[in-house]
């Protein structure tokens, strides 16, 4: 430098200055030290990297975007007691809702967690808006030569009562950087009241819903804990600080407060953003869906079961978890939102799709019908039922806040589409301790009671009909014998024969023997269903259901009904939600066909929106975004379509495909009977590799080749693709 004319040094200065506004530059990449900040609390601490999940690979997992999306394609972020859309202006509390009877609706709360850099001092030369499905985060980055920006959002996982945002800030130039901060709380909220209080460096709300649900029933009460937000933020030359915003929210304000100091905690220690994303990883690990060859579509699989896994608390020390709706915990307090209740959408189209990779989870979506166990008691015995009748809509107390009265007098097939999820669940894991000591048999049992007294014997005939229902399609009501509501009441009272077996108790014989005279329409000349008494063929359909008896259900159809079901149904089926063609594709599938199969599959997709692969509901008024239930259609398609799963009582099957534009579907961590499994489906091949041991010998059997072989825990197995089963040697 001393060799140069004055001048230059004043141009190379003066060129440098102009890019970073003066000064000297940080080129050193090494470890540096970082200043970790919240509030008037610092610590200063040496920068640390936590490599991403070897595992998984960013391409698919991170779905990222140059521009920032419009507001009604943000996603969610969720740890089933916390979520909100992001930077959107509310958040929600699992069971926290607002408004008598069925005018309850999800408590909307101001929220404390949107945050957003709204200026830069410097010029920016990149831009990327993401959500890392990975490590369950929405991220956004900011970067020119010498300064990057990251914002980070994530609902902890771990510490459920806590929402987090992070603004991490490198300055490798020599003048300082300035960040513009707003809190997007947006307008009070109409649903609670509030008493607002900052004391000690942190805001407190005091928030109680203004309604109960049902008369006699205490408000939901709860503290809010949220560190304040400055207008800016200045970082340093060649600084680096990392800035924490926090919200804690609990029912006990100990809890809340006690969150909030464990958050603080961990940022100070390193260790807040690593056990989020730890759990998430141990989630993946546990059970994901990969394929080869399209990686728009392992994007969405990936996409998918984040949202999904995203509405279930990993722990429950808060207290009970209170179900899954259709629109997420992201939404809720509007009508076109369901209102955040809870109904067959988590039983029929959400549980099935988690039950093989993430049966823990599955488990804790069933505690949710245990819970409202006695609503549903007291619902039946208020109509003239006897068992257990559940809503078409619940919300915190179990009973019933469907605000159409249609629902109720006519939407019973609800109690049945319940028992089948026991059913599936029960089969998959045969858990004694939940059928025995947990109030699984208590509900199973007042299922088929329920529908035991919703039967009318005709005497002629020596068979059982339900008569006044309302089936899936809503589109026709009140009938009579709908082959859908018929079909799950039968499975309801055969299943109580089976569960009860497990734990050496005897169903009551009358369950058996009406379920064996339940009528189920069926046209013997054309052999097919017609979806109920006297529907003429070639009338229009709202959306799957007579279909459905295929799959789900798994009545005993042959195939040539299976395959007229199928045609008779597609041909009337012009607009329906995005899970009827999944069912389509499903059952496609099940005959070989699968050019309709794909056509079907396909066709699902043009509900995707958004680079955050979001799903709508166009055909439902109430569909906003987003639509889990379309989520939960579209892995069925995947896990039972071209997985081809099958769970009976003694064996689970498998006859799998390969999905469009792929060369290998791979299911990571099914989950039967105590063991877990990795299947690697080809063109040609199936490959299954045991990973932890199951309940008693586990043996693979090929009918086809009447082979069959024992597995064992790391010992891979290969052969020809066909239908197979597992079973308990």
């Amino acid at each position: 430098m001393k060799n140069l004319p004055l001048f230059g040094v004043v141009l190379i200065t003066a060129t440098l200055c102009g890019m970073i506004e003066c000064g000297l530059v940080r080129e050193d990449k090494h470890p540096r030290l970082v200043k970790l900040i919240n509030g008037n609390k610092t610590k200063t601490v040496m920068e640390t990297t936590t490599p991403y999940p070897a595992f998984l690979d960013p391409e698919v997992t991170v779905l990222s975007s140059l521009t920032l999306p419009d507001a009604s394609s943000m996603p969610s972020i969720g740890n089933g007691y916390l979520a909100t859309v992001v930077h959107s202006d509310t958040m929600y509390v699992d069971g926290v809702y607002n408004g008598k009877n069925i005018t309850s609706h999800r408590a909307r709360l101001r929220s404390t967690a949107s945050i957003s850099i709204t200026h830069f001092s410097f010029n920016i030369d990149n831009r990327k808006y993401s959500l890392d499905t990975g490590r369950g985060m929405y991220i956004e980055e900011y970067s020119q030569r010498y300064v990057s920006v990251e914002l980070k959002m994530y609902a902890h996982q771990w510490l459920n009562n806590l929402l987090v945002t992070e603004i991490y800030v490198t300055n490798d130039g020599a003048a300082p950087v300035h960040l513009n901060l707003s809190q997007t709380l947006g307008p009070l909220s109409k649903d609670v009241h509030v008493n607002t209080i900052h004391e000690n460096g942190v805001r407190i709300d005091f928030e109680q819903a203004k309604e109960t649900e049902a008369d006699g029933d205490i408000p939901a009460y709860f503290l809010s804990i949220s560190s304040p937000v400055p207008d800016s933020i200045t970082v340093g030359p060649l600084e680096a600080s990392r800035h924490l915003y926090l919200t804690a929210i609990a029912e006990n304000s100990l809890i809340a407060m006690a969150s909030y100091g464990q958050g603080l905690d961990y940022f100070m220690n390193g260790t807040l953003e690593s056990s989020h994303v730890n759990h998430w990883e141990s989630m993946w690990r546990e059970g994901r869906i990969d394929v080869d060859g399209d990686k728009e579509l392992s994007r969405l699989n990936y996409a998918a079961l984040y949202y999904l896994l995203s509405e279930i608390p990993q722990y429950q020390t808060y207290g009970p978890f209170y179900g899954i709706s259709a629109g997420g915990l992201g939404y809720g307090d509007k009508h076109n939102d369901y209102k955040g209740h809870v109904s067959w959408d988590q039983d029929t189209w959400i549980f099935p799709s988690l039950l093989p990779l993430h049966s823990d989870k599955a488990k804790v979506i069933l505690g949710t019908r245990v819970r409202t166990h006695s609503a549903a008691n007291s619902l039946a015995k208020s109509m003239g039922y006897e068992g257990a009748m559940f809503p078409w809509e619940s919300a915190y107390t179990g009973l019933n806040v469907c605000p159409d009265s249609e629902c109720l007098r006519y939407e019973h097939h609800i109690t049945g589409d319940v028992a089948m999820a026991f059913q599936q669940f029960v089969m998959m894991t045969r858990d004694t301790h939940f059928l025995e000591s947990e109030g699984a048999a208590d509900v199973i049992n007042d299922i088929a009671s329920f529908w035991m007294s919703r039967m009318t014997h005709d005497n002629d005939s020596d068979q059982y009909e339900i008569y006044d229902v309302m089936g899936p399609d809503k589109s026709h009501v009140p009938v009579n014998n709908s082959a859908y509501t018929n079909s799950v009441a039968k499975l309801s009272l055969l299943l109580p024969k089976y569960a009860l077996s497990l734990v050496n108790k005897t169903a009551d014989p009358r369950f058996e023997d009406a379920a064996k005279k339940t009528y189920v329409p069926y046209n013997n000349t054309g052999k097919w269903h017609p979806e109920y008494d006297g529907y003429v063929e070639g009338t229009t359909v709202q959306q799957a259901d007579t279909i459905l008896l295929g799959f789900p259900l798994m009545a005993d159809l042959s195939a040539e009904t299976r395959q007229n079901d199928l045609e008779i149904y597609e041909k009337v089926t012009a607009t329906a939600p995005p899970m009827t063609w999944a069912m389509f594709a499903l059952g496609w599938l099940e005959l070989n066909n699968t050019d309709k199969a794909e056509q079907h599959f396909n066709k699902q997709l043009e509900n995707v929106v958004g680079p955050y692969k979001l799903w709508s509901n166009p055909e439902d008024n109430k569909g906003g975004l987003n639509y889990l239930t379309a989520i939960g259609g579209y892995l069925q398609s995947l896990l039972y379509g071209y997985g081809g799963f099958r769970i009976y009582p003694d064996r689970l099957q498998f006859s799998p495909a390969i999905p469009p534009n792929t060369t290998s579907l791979s299911l990571t961590g099914i989950d039967y009977l105590g063991g877990s499994y990795h299947f690697t489906f080809s063109d040609q091949y199936i490959t299954i590799n045991q990973t932890s041991a199951a309940a008693g010998r586990m043996k693979v059997v090929i009918p086809s080749t009447h082979h069959t072989q024992t597995l064992d825990v790391g010992t891979v197995i290969k052969f020809r693709r066909s239908t197979a089963y597992l079973t308990l040697s």
